[in-house]
């Protein structure tokens, strides 16, 4: 049974490519009932500003407006569903049914024609599934189809410089029948664009239809229209109706793989060197029965790292702030750890609509009690005394940086009306999220971690500190920054392009068992590249290593925020008119200083906690008289 059990999981370990729960609950439509449709926001790949859909001056807005329960995630990330007038039955075609005649004022005219010109694409729901743009996948004998979430607002003839608003949209909604009821598989938007102002539905089938023409600084009267068609399609089950939406890209992931794989022997086999040859041969001295002149000499003429014993323990400075600094990065790194784990076992699917940002900030909250114990037993092993500071130190420090950061990035957000800003009761309810859960549990936690004993330390710290002698360059700050953060950033780059595609592009990311890979991959080339680098340090004669430490392990960070950058100005502004504003560019580079800090937080922690121990480790085999 026990060899069962060990067959099982090393047979679900080796499964890489996360799987997804779609739902918990199927819902099922008897034919001639009502299906409500529900618009949510206009977003573009280009422009990271969404907007309520609502909020657009040049779109139908019904008399009355129910707006449902949406969770925190939803918030942050701009959805803003409300119901529409758009009536959907199942099973019943509809050729053509009037929305609305709305008038454009001049104002609402320039607006379509500026969204219409940066790609803005509608999304709208239908049972959870988001409209789609359809796509035949090339080289496939079968026609098999791919999903883009949403669908353009309207069409931009860039050598016209003319803008073309899709006023009429057909509706193909997939279904598959199960027992009596009927259950949605799929929900594709088809969009045109008709210069109609009757009032009534236009001839589709007419050959001399225009394009309606906006963009125009003049009042332009518009009638919205709609047609809806309803197909069975047996191809596709219920259970794997998100299947369109997720691009398997595991090819490219598994060449990223085996290139992280390649740095690591790479890697291994210089630390192997580092403790195998020079570090054996260092201790060699030690095992040796000479007499204490003999080994002082042998001392000297070895490498220096022995030399530090009496400092290389030495409380750091400012060790009141490092010690809360580490506490909360062992907080992000376990509620990534838990979040990728979660998305690992199916829980974060695409169906649940801001889950993973709920999830992050939930477990975020729920890890204070290790950021408090973490740091409260630091800050006794380097003589802290007041342990109520050193908490309150921990639970606010971080969070306050990327609040500030939030609430400055936020006031633009509130300027440009776009949906990307947190609301007034949704800071009110991170507050309250943070007072009564977060905070407690910090104050908990480094209780607990400031009763426990200290570290031991393998040797005793000298009265007078030793000074440290030149360094060579290449262990100055900003190239020994560089140097270490490369080898990590290697490792990452490629994953991080479709990480950075699916926060700013709309792209559904579900291949968490890759995830987990490279973040493997990574923890390691970081403990290796940061070892290293204090190695090195060490034999220079610099005892001041803990800021370094930590230092070396987040270095990568500085290699992706650049490529944060590049990522912007490549993929996002590439080609699109008016996307040099301040408020995007702005929204696009706070945005990745937040993800480059929980980044850099997360791969420092690791770098610190190697070198600490792999420190502890060597001078506890050291003897000295």
């Amino acid at each position: 049974m026990r060899s069962l059990c060990v067959l099982t999981l090393c047979t679900l370990a080796a499964t890489v490519r996360a799987f997804y729960i779609p739902s918990l609950s199927p819902q099922a439509f008897a034919p001639g009932t009502r299906v409500p449709l529900q618009v949510n926001r206009v977003f573009s790949e280009h422009v990271p500003l969404p907007y309520a859909y609502y909020d657009l001056p040049f779109v139908c807005t019904p008399h009355e407006i129910h707006r449902p329960w949406l969770n925190i995630g939803e918030v942050l990330r701009g959805d803003r569903i409300a119901s529409s007038d758009y009536e959907l039955t199942m099973g019943r075609n509809t050729t053509c049914q009037v929305l609305c005649t709305k008038t454009l004022s001049r104002a609402a005219n320039e607006e379509a024609g500026r969204l219409i010109a940066q790609d803005y694409m509608a999304e709208w729901l239908v049972d959870k599934l988001p409209s789609a743009t359809v796509y035949l996948r090339p080289l496939d004998k079968q026609r098999s189809k791919t999903y883009d979430p949403g669908f353009r607002i309207g069409d931009y003839d860039a050598s016209l410089k003319r803008a073309y608003l899709n006023n009429h949209v057909t509706l193909h909604i997939l279904y598959e029948t199960h027992g009596t009821g009927r259950r949605i598989v799929g929900f594709e938007a088809y969009p045109r664009s008709i210069k109609n102002s009757s009032g009534k539905c236009p001839d589709l089938d007419s050959p001399t239809l225009e394009p309606l023409l906006v963009g125009t600084n003049e009042e332009t009267l518009v009638t919205y229209s709609y047609s809806v068609r309803w197909i069975e399609d047996s191809t596709v089950h219920w259970a794997h109706r998100w299947d369109r939406y997720l691009r398997t890209t595991a090819q490219v992931h598994w060449y990223a793989i085996f290139n992280s794989f390649i740095i690591i022997l790479l890697l291994s086999g210089v630390v192997a060197v580092i403790l195998m040859r020079m570090l054996n041969r260092d201790l060699a001295i030690f095992a040796r029965d000479v007499n204490e002149e003999e080994l002082r000499d042998d001392i000297e003429e070895t490498s220096g790292w022995k030399l530090l014993h009496g400092d290389v323990f030495r409380a750091p400075e400012y060790g009141g702030l490092l010690a809360p600094l580490l506490g909360t990065t062992v907080q992000v790194m376990y509620t990534a750890i838990a979040t990728v784990v979660l998305g690992t076992l199916g829980i974060l699917s695409p169906s649940y609509r801001g889950g993973l940002l709920t999830t992050g900030i939930v477990m975020f909250m729920l890890m204070g009690s290790a950021s408090g114990y973490y740091s409260g037993h630091l800050y006794r092993t380097w003589g802290g005394k007041n342990w109520f500071k050193n908490a309150l130190m921990t639970a606010i420090l971080v969070p306050l940086l990327l609040v500030a950061i939030e609430m400055v990035l936020n006031a633009f957000l509130w300027y440009r009306s776009s949906s990307a800003a947190m609301p007034f009761s949704t800071l009110v309810l991170l507050f309250v999220l943070w007072t009564f859960i977060e905070l407690p549990l910090t104050m908990l936690g480094a209780w607990f971690g400031f009763r426990r004993q200290p570290y031991s330390e393998p040797m005793r710290t000298n009265a007078i500190p030793r000074p440290v002698p030149p360094q060579p360059k290449y262990l100055g700050w900003p190239i020994s920054i560089l140097l270490a953060g490369s080898l990590p950033f290697s490792v990452i780059f490629i994953e991080m392009f479709y990480v950075l595609k699916s926060i700013w592009q709309d792209a559904f990311y579900y291949e968490y068992g890759f995830t987990v890979i490279i973040g493997v991959i990574l923890a390691v080339t970081v403990c290796e590249t940061t070892v290293i680098m204090v190695w090195l340090l060490l034999n220079s004669g610099h005892h001041k290593w803990w800021w370094r430490s930590f230092a070396y392990g987040a270095s990568s960070s500085i290699y992706f925020f650049l490529y944060s950058l590049v990522f912007y100005y490549t993929r996002l502004r590439a080609g699109m008119p008016d996307t040099n504003g301040l408020v995007p560019a702005l929204t696009f580079v706070l945005h990745s200083l937040l993800f480059t800090i929980v980044y850099a937080l997360c791969t420092g922690s690791m770098g610190f906690f190697a070198a600490y121990f792999f420190i502890r480790r060597i001078y506890s085999m050291v003897k000295l008289s």
